[in-house]
């Protein structure tokens, strides 16, 4: 029988202050015409070079803008109740999901977006949940009385927190600390690892502190006095430690990479790459032994969740981009997986039942949404449903996948999204959007405001999955590293030749757009094919590797020296320095527009800064956005909503031929 929670409801004047809080990013405060007055820019956005943008632009596009994901966060201990993060307001918060399809519960508010959040594990009688500032990455943890609803601040400022495992009586967990310097300057980092009761904070102890950046606590074995800890060397290798606090000695237990652990016995789960595949296995913590799970299945592992009470493991298959669910008992025997809605799985989590396991769905027409399976009755329970949006012309383009040969051979694939030709009759022109990482990769799920650009515009949108991308082997992931970096940019050329031979697509009126990684490939493929586009859009991107690599937080520094090279060898950093798009900035025609956060910790706003002053010293046109409120990325809607009527106003004008 399921208790009766008493969680306190939201007050009706937050409500309406975010409601308020959201016309302020859409309307313009200036007076004059609803058509002709300017968009006024929220206060954290600075503008340069960038023209006025119309009221009428930003209502045209504000429907698009209101889909809200739900992204499941965790299982209550005991009841069968989720966490969920959604948009409420301006910002994502922590949501109750008590029933299936029933009205989910505000738990958090505030202008700055939950990042994660978990239940104390025995009763579930608090919440642990993290939170940023502006972007800047420095995540604390707070402690929230789902009753009452009131925050504590458990660890202290100015550090990066990430919580981890907790101890046997499960009342400590781990957390660990990163210091952060916010200009790269220290030369060496490292992780300071603390046990905690979240009731009484003020009372941490350290345990240990680990050399290096890549460090992450998978499981404490505080009856052993032993720690077993991941190492992170890059994408495709991690090392397994059992380290022993007594003495400080760690002894090698294995390898293989992966995300945390919650199994709670004797074997610590780890993705490991075979010959080529990326393999789920399982390791004994005290002997090493390794049993594979998914030996068989010649495709990437994506994620996995094992269930505590019976060892049951759920995992997801990466096949293209799209995802399969495989069940297993214990023994690694594979159960049956019943039916499912169609759409990309992007997250699986047991509840300790062992029995339900939660779902994380999203497809064209879906922004996600959570399901759960009874694997025992081989049902399926929807959670959420979003709100219909009005004002969206449907049906969103389903991705079509398609493929091409490179300059080597090497095939590629990625996404194609056309527009109704009925509606958008003749060569239509073309986004390019490229993901970050660099190793990322495009999946066929939701696409948000850029099904404007589909529906409303008939701009066909192609997310390629260049070399260097996830889920497609280990070769295919490590085919960019070090001096084989360009190569992935001239996937990009091969993709541009592919999209001239298409009839229906427009090679006169290309775009490519990007962000962090994918802002560097944005930049250096205007470099080397800048005759060939109409427009580029850079967002968080790379303009120069060395000064990035010298400028970034020094706790992420020596993982991207793995995949990019290290820039205090000469030879590399000769390398880095001819290939960087400010290096050859001067080669940079087309139109370019830039956007950065002010506090990003990882790309520093600077890689922005040099770009813009360099194309504009060479005569380009460049429209640049900074949000000082923002990091790696926009994610408050009010900035993001204005970014986006800039980036419609800056294609309009380049691959429409028109101007606002």
């Amino acid at each position: 029988m399921r208790r009766k929670h008493t969680v306190a409801r939201p007050r009706a004047s937050f409500v309406f202050f975010a409601a308020l809080l959201l016309c302020a990013g859409a309307k313009a405060l200036s007076p004059g015409k609803p058509d002709t007055a300017p968009l006024t820019p929220p206060p954290a956005i600075k503008l340069d070079g960038v023209p006025n943008i119309p009221q009428s632009l930003a209502a045209d596009i504000a429907p698009y803008g209101e889909f809200s994901a739900t992204r499941f966060v965790a299982w209550h201990p005991i009841e069968q109740d989720m966490l969920i993060i959604r948009r409420a307001g301006n910002t994502a918060q922590l949501f109750l999901q008590a029933d299936p399809l029933g009205k989910a519960l505000q738990l958090t508010k505030g202008k700055e977006p939950i990042r994660s959040a978990m239940y104390e594990p025995k009763r579930g009688e608090y919440i642990l949940f993290t939170r940023d500032s502006g972007g800047d990455e420095a995540t604390q943890l707070y402690r929230l009385d789902p009753k009452t609803l009131e925050e504590k601040q458990i660890t202290p400022a100015g550090e990066l927190h990430s919580p981890g495992p907790w101890n046997t009586a499960q009342d400590k967990l781990i957390i660990s600390a990163r210091a952060l310097d916010r200009n790269g300057k220290r030369e060496q980092a490292s992780v300071d690892v603390y046990a905690v009761n979240p009731l009484q904070p003020e009372a941490r102890f350290k345990l240990t502190t680990l050399p290096g950046a890549g460090w992450s606590v998978l499981r404490w074995l505080d009856r052993e006095n032993k720690l077993i800890v991941s190492q992170t060397e890059s994408s495709t290798k991690s090392l397994l430690w059992s380290l022993d606090m007594a003495t400080g000695i760690r002894a090698l237990i294995g390898d293989g990479t992966g995300g945390s652990d919650s199994s709670g016995d004797r074997w610590l789960y780890r993705k490991k790459f075979d010959a080529d595949f990326a393999k789920l296995s399982r390791i004994d913590m005290r002997s090493g032994e390794r049993q594979w799970v998914s030996k068989d299945i010649p495709h990437d592992i994506d994620a996995w969740s094992v269930a505590r009470s019976n060892r049951r493991v759920a995992l997801l298959v990466n096949v293209n981009g799209s995802t399969q669910l495989r069940l297993f008992d214990d023994e690694l025997n594979v159960l049956a997986v019943p039916p499912l809605p169609p759409g990309l799985i992007t997250g699986v989590s047991w509840h300790r039942n062992g029995r339900d396991l939660a779902l994380s769905i999203e497809s064209a027409e879906s922004p996600g949404e959570l399901f759960s399976v009874d694997v025992d009755s081989a049902t399926v329970t929807r959670w959420t449903q979003h709100a219909a949006v009005a004002g969206t012309k449907r049906p969103f383009a389903e991705a079509e996948l398609v493929s091409w040969k490179s300059f080597d051979g090497l095939p590629i694939t990625g996404f194609l999204h056309r527009p109704n030709a009925r509606e958008f009759p003749g060569k239509r022109p073309v986004i390019i959007s490229i993901h970050g990482g660099p190793e990322g990769q495009s999946r066929p799920g939701f696409r948000g405001r850029s099904n404007f650009f589909i529906n409303e515009r008939g701009y066909a949108l192609i997310y390629p999955n260049v070399r260097g991308s996830i889920g497609f082997g280990r070769k295919f992931l490590e085919a960019d590293n070090l001096k084989k970096r360009e190569d992935s940019v001239r996937d990009i050329g091969a993709l541009l030749d592919w999209i001239k031979t298409q009839p229906d697509l427009d090679s006169s009126r290309v775009a490519v757009m990007g962000g962090s990684y994918g802002g560097y490939m944005v930049l250096a493929t205007s470099v080397l094919y800048g005759d060939r586009l109409a427009a580029a859009y850079n967002a968080v991107g790379i303009s120069h590797f060395v000064s990035f690599l010298e400028n970034t937080e020094t706790y992420r520094r020596d993982l991207r020296r793995n995949e990019y090279g290290d820039e205090r060898d000469p030879e590399m950093r000769k390398f880095l320095d001819g290939i960087s798009p400010l290096t050859r900035a001067e080669k940079i025609k087309v139109p370019l527009m830039v956007i950065h956060g002010k506090n990003d910790p990882r790309v520093p706003y600077t890689e922005a800064e040099q770009i813009v002053r360099k194309v504009r010293s060479s005569g380009g046109t460049v429209w640049y956005l900074l949000a000082e409120d923002e990091g790696h990325g926009f994610a408050k809607k009010a900035n993001a909503d204005f970014q986006f009527a800039v980036m419609t106003a800056f294609y309009d004008r380049y691959l429409q031929k028109r101007v606002p």
